[in-house]
């Protein structure tokens, strides 16, 4: 279990050096959660990790997800390790205790998640959407609806889908066409076609109900004429099949990765659906379970970056390869320019672990705040979402391709785990909003819209950061020198916005990115100072973090030229 216990260690740095740990276990609300029941929840999830989850990726991988008859069988195997997942207690990590939750802080849920998703990120899918949807439809849905469904999410009988894509409409779900119609007994009929619906349909449980967006009869258009539904597989949970919705998989997607999740098309005849909060109010209904995806995609990518780290390293430290002929070879840890890729992996998987699990803290302090506190805690955890989804994601599938150069020739085969990791990894950018929408969502709504306050807010603790930072610290220079130029490009932004609002998107993309660049390079230094100990890992997190300083200033000045930079005008 060596790769896992290092995976641990790291995380634990992170949980107090970054994520506030300590504060937030202080707090009434998370007073029944002690560092040997999150110690013993790492040992839990790593052994199941090493024992259950490694193995059926690649064997799940191989086999893939079969359709017949309008029912997905998913790779051998995965139907006994889910309900095994679910005896040892992991869906309740995040849910209340009046569910027989656990009620951990989601820095705690995030970890844990990394370490199931680093060995598995196909199986732990399914558990996301568990996570989320519960959340949705107890914030959301009739209490009988509630105590119907989340209890067997917990036990492994019921499983949720969230069901929003169609043909014509991905991201552009106010040109959403299945349509929602009043039935009798507060039920309503549910009629379209439904695309990219990841465990759309699987064996892994007795009953699905999928959360479905779609048109209700209104005056309004778009957006503002959604309701969200559940849909249950079958009408009634005793599960016998006369009694079968409406609702059937008729295609399963051929993807480039993640060949274990099968992502379905669906079809909805006359399904029967329950209303989930307010006709027309849809998309407000999906908030809460959207936050939680954004969060989680941005914790998938800390897992793949760090466990295709570690997975290199070891594969380095035991790969003899150059010197003279005529002596033992070296092993390739000693070529410089390993080194280099290694420690390059290093440092940006261990900042984009500390940017999702900062943006978790932040969640969390939100919960155990008050007044102003809470809800200036909720607008950073929010400001970050759209950074640690997009960073994380794009991160994390560069980083498992720079590990697959680590490996050589046996990287990109499938004796090794990187090359389907990085084929996993690459949708992470795309679903739950690509990397251009995140963009806009990020520059619009939560940086200009309330004229860049909250991103000052955090600049201004940046700033007093570096003013207590040691002097030998290697990224305060460095950062101080970034900041400069953040704060003036944000400067600019603004006065852009406020001349022709229309004239900051070219830009986006690269404000992301330059947002994303500081505030991992802020944590960094941050980490830095917390790497004490006389450990390998310390040490190489260290020297990892003072090269990830080299060029950090000009690397920020380039996509602060691009921000500004605007768009030639031309039809294409």
């Amino acid at each position: 279990m060596p790769v896992f216990l290092d995976q641990i260690e790291g995380l634990k740095l992170h949980l107090h050096a970054i994520a506030d740990m300590d504060s937030i276990l202080a707090a009434e609300k998370f007073s029944h959660v002690d560092s040997e029941m999150i110690d013993m929840m790492f040992d839990q999830s790593s052994r199941f990790a090493e024992e259950k989850l490694v193995a059926l990726a690649e064997s799940g991988d191989t086999a893939g997800c079969t359709l017949e008859n309008g029912d997905v069988s998913l790779p051998p195997g995965t139907p006994a390790v889910y309900q095994e997942w679910c005896e040892l207690g992991f869906p309740a990590l995040g849910l209340p205790m009046e569910f027989d939750g656990m009620d951990f802080p989601s820095i705690v849920q995030s970890a844990i998640q990394e370490i199931l998703d680093g060995a598995n990120l196909a199986f732990g899918m399914m558990g996301i959407n568990v996570r989320c949807a519960a959340k949705a439809l107890i914030a959301n849905a009739p209490e009988e609806l509630v105590q119907r469904w989340v209890p067997g999410m917990l036990n492994g009988e019921v499983s949720p889908t969230i069901v929003i894509s169609e043909p014509q409409a991905g991201s552009d779900v106010g040109r959403i066409r299945t349509t929602a119609t009043p039935g009798a007994d507060d039920t309503w009929a549910i009629n379209g076609t439904k695309i990219w619906i990841s465990y759309g349909d699987h064996d892994a449980t007795k009953q699905i109900v999928h959360l479905v967006l779609a048109q209700v009869p209104s005056e309004e258009i778009g957006t503002r004429a959604l309701g969200l539904f559940a849909v249950p597989k079958f009408l009634d949970d005793d599960i016998s099949e006369d009694k079968r919705n409406g609702v059937t998989a008729s295609r399963l997607e051929h993807k480039m990765g993640l060949h274990a999740s099968p992502t379905c098309v669906l079809e909805l005849n006359n399904a029967q659906g329950y209303l989930i909060g307010e006709a027309g109010k849809g998309l407000q209904a999906l908030f809460v379970m959207m936050n939680g995806m954004r969060l989680a995609v941005g914790v998938q990518g800390s897992a793949v970056a760090n466990m295709a780290t570690l997975r290199a390293l070891d594969y380095a430290r035991e790969r003899p390869q150059g010197g003279r002929p005529d002596v033992a070879p070296v092993m390739i840890t000693e070529h410089a320019d390993v080194k280099r890729m290694l420690l390059e992996m290093t440092a940006r998987s261990e900042m984009i672990r500390a940017l999702a699990l900062k943006t978790a803290s932040f969640l969390d302090l939100a919960k155990i705040s008050d007044g102003t506190d809470a809800e200036n805690y909720l607008r950073l955890g929010e400001l970050l979402l759209p950074l640690a989804k997009t960073v994380g994601a794009e991160s994390a599938f560069d980083i498992a391709s720079q590990g697959i150069q680590v490996l050589g020739g046996y990287g990109y085969t499938n004796d090794y785990p990187l090359e389907r990791m990085a084929r996993d990894i690459r949708v992470a950018s795309i679903y739950e909003g690509t990397s251009g929408i995140q963009a806009l969502d990020f520059v619009k709504r939560k940086v200009l819209a309330d004229n860049g306050s909250i991103l000052k807010m955090l600049i201004e603790t940046i700033r007093k950061d570096l003013d207590t930072a040691n002097a030998d610290n290697p990224l305060r220079e460095a950062m101080a020198k970034t900041l400069h130029i953040f704060k003036e490009t944000l400067n600019t932004l603004l006065a852009k916005f406020e001349t022709d609002p229309k004239a900051i998107e070219p830009g986006a993309y690269h404000f992301l990115q330059l947002s994303g660049l500081v505030l991992m390079h802020w944590l960094g230094m941050l980490l830095y100072a917390a790497a004490i100990e006389n450990t390998e890992y310390h040490k190489r997190l260290q020297a990892a973090l003072t090269l990830s300083a080299t060029g950090l200033a000009e690397k920020a000045q380039l996509l602060s030229k691009l921000v500004n930079q605007g768009v030639t005008e031309i039809s294409l």
